[in-house]
């Protein structure tokens, strides 16, 4: 009876030993090759860096793009695409066939991305299916990133190195084809990844418009407007009672109870100001550059691109629905509900926010250095979804672009969906208009 005991231990040993044997066999023969296929890849960190106390040179410091004479040029903007590998072939298939639909309708001489091109799992695919898609177009084509990019299991370097393999992203696009490749992930010396700019040209290789491309960054936790202390006593925001700024931040009364005030903001992130500093140089040197006064302000026209709104956008939207509420009486329902759609023109501005500013609450100034530039007339984002306002702001425009993809959330009814066009003309103004296409 013992022999028999110890035979049937040693027989039930020896199984156990061969499963977690045949187990572990398994394990490393399914998990080696998963685990290269989804290890997280990374990029290398750009070697090139910007000499502040050096003139901006064209041929060295960013990309061009030439205008025809005798049409605007034309900027189609697609916000918050968020492709990802988690959707179905259809949805996939839906999102792209609805940027041709715009490219096809509206014909731009430029395609941006203001962030959120990709997000969730497996972005190493969508990032290849990305470039494909895109690049097929036939338009040559600039992003920057969102906050969602950085979420995944790639880095920002490796996305632009991916993207560096298209034939019509800007980078390659035309007389870029030979510029410093590092350009592409912006200078070493400030702060994020994809920081670059592009100068539309005329027929006379004249600089007529700086297209600024700006990476907004992702959360920041660093942000502490509780600790603010006697906020009344600060400067209040003209058009906008008991609104007030103190210390870089916003407050507005509550809304329940006006004798209380709230931090307006949220802790996404905000442009740095080594960044705010970078632009300026580019700014004075396009404008010495250029060595002709092109306007009043002695400057050359130029837009912004990012995907956080800044903190002024709160602002610009509360003065404006204060505009439309003046026009139509109430603007909303007892659910909160808009009882207008916000695409006619109040003033010559237009939209409407369907959710709160998703700005940071620390102000880093970056819109303040624009009004003291008197260059930028013209601030695309992303971010919030459900927002297509277009408001003009101490004489600059702060828009919304439509998100043009349905991941996340997005309003299926198809009411901001779609993309925004920024038409510039021959002496770098422009006009900003929302294209409004639903998905199929």
């Amino acid at each position: 009876m013992g022999k028999t005991k110890d035979f049937i231990t040693t027989h039930k040993t020896a199984v156990i030993i061969a499963a977690v044997t045949i187990a572990v066999i398994i394990g490393l023969a399914v998990g080696i090759p998963c685990g290269i296929f989804f290890a997280p890849k990374h990029g290398k960190v750009s070697t090139y860096s910007y000499d502040k106390t050096a003139d901006f040179d064209l041929a060295k410091e960013g990309y061009v793009i030439k205008k025809s004479e005798d049409k605007d040029f034309k900027v189609l903007n697609i916000a918050d695409l968020q492709m990802s590998e988690v959707y179905t072939i259809s949805q996939n298939k839906r999102n792209y066939d609805l940027v041709r639909r715009l490219v096809e309708q509206e014909k731009p001489d430029l395609l941006t991305f203001t962030g959120d091109n990709f997000w969730l799992n497996n972005a190493k695919s969508a990032t290849k299916k990305f470039i494909k898609n895109i690049d097929s177009l036939g338009v040559p084509w600039a992003p920057v990133f969102g906050n969602h990019e950085p979420e995944t299991e790639v880095d920002k370097n490796w996305i632009i190195e991916q993207f560096l393999t298209a034939q019509n992203c800007i980078f390659n696009y035309g007389e870029n084809a030979n510029r410093v490749k590092d350009l592409a992930k912006g200078p070493n010396n400030i702060d994020g990844v994809g920081n670059y700019v592009i100068n539309v040209l005329d027929s006379q290789n004249k600089i007529i418009h700086t297209i600024f491309m700006i990476d907004s960054h992702s959360n920041n936790d660093d942000q502490h407007p509780e600790k603010v202390e006697n906020i009344a006593q600060s400067s209040g925001i003209d058009g906008l009672d008991g609104w007030y700024t103190k210390d870089n931040y916003l407050f507005k009364p509550n809304e329940k109870d006006n004798s209380k005030l709230d931090a307006v903001g949220t802790k996404y992130d905000y442009i740095k100001a080594n960044q705010i500093e970078w632009y300026e140089w580019v700014v004075k040197g396009v404008a010495k550059l250029n060595n002709a006064q092109l306007n009043a302000d002695n400057v050359v026209p130029s837009s912004a691109y990012f995907h956080i709104p800044l903190p002024e956008f709160n602002i610009a939207y509360a003065i404006y629905e204060k505009e439309l509420i003046q026009k139509y009486g109430n603007i909303k329902d007892k659910n909160g509900n808009y009882t207008i759609d916000g695409r006619e023109e109040v003033n010559g501005n237009f939209g409407l926010n369907r959710e709160n500013v998703c700005s940071p609450y620390y102000n880093s100034g970056f819109f303040a250095k624009m009004q003291e530039l008197k260059s930028t007339k013209d601030v695309i984002v992303g971010h919030d979804h459900v927002n297509n306002s277009s408001v003009e702001y101490k004489g600059i425009r702060l828009t919304y672009g439509l998100k043009t993809g349905d991941g996340c959330y997005w309003d299926s009814t198809g009411t901001v969906s779609g993309g925004t066009v920024i038409a510039v003309n021959n002496i770098g103004g422009t006009k900003t208009a929302h294209k409004y296409m639903p998905f199929n």
